[in-house]
């Protein structure tokens, strides 16, 4: 071993250093096993506090959370726990800007009584959707598909009949007669596809439905009914109103119809 002086400070120094270390890293490992505990609680608790639901993963709510009502009943909708029902009609729409000035009046004077009938509350609820027109046009592109192929057969068979000779002209023609009726049908529904796919090419194209929305607050019913005997009479009372609007649409448009063929 040499007696250098400076070679025994540096073997020192190496040894204080490796000594530092080996602590340092049984510190860490210390404080490691003692945090994990610490941790697996914390985990606990946050998952304690996130409501599970059945096929509903950790961190994620259930979509009727989100929603404005309760459930769908004996079609009703309830909302806030019952203290509100819901009864929709659906309505079909008329174009209007299309009217004669008559058929306009007369629309108009059949909306007005259909208000003054009104004895309850309603509202008006328009649904604009996009229609999505791929699948309608991949099915109809089927269907001529099947009548090009029918009219290529028919064209085979004239052909062959032709060449027998065994048909007279009052054949051939009455042949020639339902082979251009299919042609015709085939060529009319190629149109209808190129116009269709090239109307939707560049824009949406939208569809709209009208509802009434028929309200009705149980607040005057007496408190010693339960929740059976209350949705009951929501759905009595929701029922007759909805009949009487749907007499009274029906009415004003049965004098439009009048108008228009006077």
């Amino acid at each position: 071993m040499s007696n250098d002086p400076t070679i025994q400070m540096l073997i020192i120094l190496l040894g204080c250093i490796f000594f530092i270390l080996v602590v340092l890293v049984a510190v860490y490992f210390i404080m490691k096993v003692k945090s994990r505990p610490k941790q697996e609680k914390l985990d606990e608790a946050t998952e304690e506090e996130i409501p599970k639901e059945q096929g509903v993963g950790p961190g994620k709510q259930p979509i009727f959370n989100f929603m404005e009502f309760e459930s769908v009943q004996d079609n009703m909708i309830i909302q806030k726990t019952g203290r509100k029902y819901l009864m929709v009609v659906e309505c079909q729409g008329i174009n209007y800007d299309l009217m004669s000035g008559v058929e306009k009046n007369s629309v108009e004077s059949g909306f007005v009584q259909f208000l003054n009938t009104l004895r309850s509350p309603i509202q008006f609820y328009i649904q604009t959707r996009t229609i999505n027109l791929e699948n309608s046009i991949n099915e109809y592109k089927k269907r001529v598909d099947k009548i090009g192929s029918k009219l290529f057969l028919m064209q085979q068979q004239y052909n062959q009949m032709v060449e027998s000779n065994q048909y007279s002209q009052e054949d051939l023609n009455a042949y020639i007669y339902e082979m251009t009726k299919q042609s015709n049908l085939y060529e009319y529904g190629r149109d209808i596809i190129y116009d269709t796919e090239k109307m939707s090419l560049n824009k949406d194209i939208l569809t709209k439905k009208y509802y009434i929305i028929i309200p009705y607050y149980p607040v005057d019913l007496k408190s010693e009914l339960d929740k059976e005997e209350i949705k009951s009479m929501a759905f009595s009372e929701l029922y007759t109103r909805s009949q009487s609007i749907i007499r009274s649409i029906s009415a004003c448009r049965s004098n439009w119809k009048n108008s228009k063929f006077n």
